[in-house]
């Protein structure tokens, strides 16, 4: 099954994708810190999923690398990186489950929110691996839960998984991270569930951006009913602008660091 990020690719989606950065810098800078290398200054890192650049951003500036690269398989979206970062980052279009990557001997490759959305996340990590150095790191963040005591939020995150699900796709990939390692030539050096409080009204905000993309979801606009997607998105804007109370925004993060 062809990939689809179900989210979109649009300047709403860009959007979406800094604040999402945003929103998780703080956890996936201290998780990154965790990893940095002995020396830094001579690694080459690479972010895979990369959207915007900013993940790819934070990444060069927690880790201090020599260099570091940004692959997307998004046109636009690159094009957004390269207009709003400049060297030592590069950033490339490219499908992160295809061989050759267009950038070798790789020291640290990250992905934050990728493998959710591949059919076939296991690509990923052969593909890696091709274009590592010798004892290359794979860190990797992905979703084991998103949890609230909202109805407003647990019917948006069943909606998600449902459309998900269609698509051949795992919402909550987190908790398979170490059995998709153990099916490659990477080695498990440690897997922690982190949970991170979200401000509801920054996760409400994101979460309205992404209901507006279902109108041009085939499976979305067939499968969900069109009144009750137009209620869920103006609730969200109304926890977003702070007119309707809401509590944080649980995630519980897989957070995984693979050696190769």
């Amino acid at each position: 099954m062809k990939n689809r990020y179900t989210f979109g690719d649009n300047d709403a989606a860009a959007d979406r994708l800094v604040l999402l950065a945003r929103a998780y810098e703080p956890s996936s800078a201290a998780f990154l810190e965790s990893v940095r290398p002995a020396r830094p200054s001579n690694a080459r890192a690479v972010d895979l999923g990369s959207g915007p650049g900013y993940t790819t951003a934070l990444l060069h500036g927690t880790l201090g690398a020599r260099e570091t690269w940004g692959l997307d398989a998004s046109e636009r979206l690159v094009a957004a990186a390269r207009a709003a970062f400049d060297a030592p980052l590069t950033f490339t279009v490219h499908d992160v489950t295809e061989s050759p990557y267009p950038v070798a001997e790789v020291d640290v490759f990250y992905a934050r929110y990728l493998f959710t959305h591949l059919a076939s996340p296991a690509s990923v990590l052969e593909a890696a691996a091709a274009a590592a150095a010798p004892g290359a790191v794979f860190v990797i963040e992905d979703n084991c839960a998103l949890e609230s005591p909202d109805p407003l939020f647990t019917d948006y995150y069943a909606r998600v998984r449902t459309m998900h699900a269609h698509y051949g796709q795992n919402m909550f990939i987190g908790e398979r991270l170490p059995e998709l390692a153990g099916e490659t030539s990477w080695t498990l050096e440690r897997f922690a569930r982190t949970r991170i409080e979200l401000d509801a009204r920054v996760m409400a905000r994101l979460h309205a951006i992404n209901v507006g993309t279902w109108r041009r979801d085939p499976f979305a606009a067939s499968a969900f009913d069109a009144a009750e997607i137009d209620a869920m998105a103006s609730a969200l804007e109304a926890v977003a602008a702070g007119d309707r109370s809401a509590p944080h925004v649980t995630c519980v993060m897989g957070q995984m660091v693979l050696r190769l």
